[in-house]
């Protein structure tokens, strides 16, 4: 069972990286973020790409690894897209705490699996 299981469901994860990638990722991150915080109701089926994005912003950002993401490509990122995702982190985590509103009641598992998405990306 792969981290954030719950959260990324059966989506099909290459498919969100050649999104993100296909766009400059930090554009596509930030619009991403700021679309969840923004919008009138945020609905269950946009959490996982809220948590794919959070995944991707906490690899570059952290250089942590996820066994979903491709590493080369988050490798590339990291050194090309980091200095411009650096401040994205405070969006990311308003985001992230608006879809564990709708999470809270429903799915349990993926509500722990968003606060500890929220924990990795928090400032130290």
């Amino acid at each position: 069972m792969s981290a954030f299981e719950q959260l990324l469901q059966s989506r099909d994860v290459s498919d969100m990286l050649d999104e993100i990638a296909s766009a400059e990722p930090p554009a596509y991150l930030r619009r991403c973020f700021a679309e969840a915080c923004s919008a009138p109701a945020l609905s269950a089926a946009r959490i996982p790409e809220l948590a794919l994005c959070a995944m991707v912003l906490d690899a570059i950002l952290d250089d942590r690894d996820y066994e979903v993401l491709e590493p080369e490509l988050i490798a590339d990122w990291r050194m090309h897209h980091a200095a411009a995702c650096r401040n994205l982190r405070a969006l990311a985590i308003a985001a992230l705490k608006r879809a564990g509103g709708v999470l809270e009641t429903g799915e349990p598992q993926a509500a722990e699996e968003l606060a500890e998405l929220m924990r990795r990306l928090a400032p130290a």
